[in-house]
């Protein structure tokens, strides 16, 4: 079983994963409405509640909403609240400044492992990563922050160049069955939601 998933809004309808594995779940705001709809139970709920439609029920929980007028979106306060490692489940899907302070978010508090939406996962690689997926799988590397990256095993192959906001590896494929990817910060691995099930992490 794994540890821990925080819920957003604008979350997908189906996932690859089954999110009753996970042993605790904090819901962001409407991220509530997400869980009750998969039948599942949060351990937390976070934010103003301004988004969800259960708001009398969020309440009658025992959970205090936080004022509206704030620092932190109701995502970040849920990732301090997990206090380490996560997935995310939707999110990045609705507004654009919520999408892009999530980044923020993820730069200067900690990063998803994993990052289910509707119409992308991503994985957080760091370090040396490798994984096999079928070959023709699409892929892009989405970079943290900047990253010197290294891969071996797609269609085109990347050595030692940097990534960063204003440079992205879009829309690659894979080779070779099994890839590998060198990156001197913490980079996204994005795959369309039905190519993710194919994907196994060897390291």
């Amino acid at each position: 079983m794994k540890d821990l998933v925080i819920i957003g809004g604008a979350s997908p309808e189906s996932l690859p994963v089954n999110v009753g594995d996970y042993r605790r779940i904090i819901a962001a705001d409407s991220g509530y409405d997400t869980a009750k709809r998969l039948g599942l139970v949060p351990s937390v709920v976070l934010g103003d509640f301004d988004s969800t439609a259960l708001y009398d029920e969020i309440i009658s929980e025992g959970f205090v909403p936080c004022p509206r007028d704030k620092d932190d979106t109701d995502a970040a306060m849920a990732i301090r609240e997990a206090g380490g490692e996560y997935d995310l489940v939707g999110g990045g899907e609705g507004r654009l400044d919520h999408t892009l302070s999530l980044f923020v978010a993820f730069r200067t508090i900690s990063a998803p492992s994993k990052w289910f939406m509707r119409s992308d996962t991503l994985i957080t690689a760091e370090g040396h990563f490798a994984f096999s997926a079928p070959r023709g799988t699409d892929i892009s590397i989405i970079p943290l922050d900047k990253s010197i990256v290294t891969t071996d095993g797609l269609r085109w192959d990347i050595t030692s160049k940097e990534l960063s906001g204003v440079f992205i590896s879009q829309s690659n494929r894979v080779q070779e069955r099994v890839v590998t990817i060198d990156c001197t910060s913490p980079v996204f691995l994005r795959f369309f939601p039905e190519d993710y099930t194919s994907v196994e992490v060897l390291c």
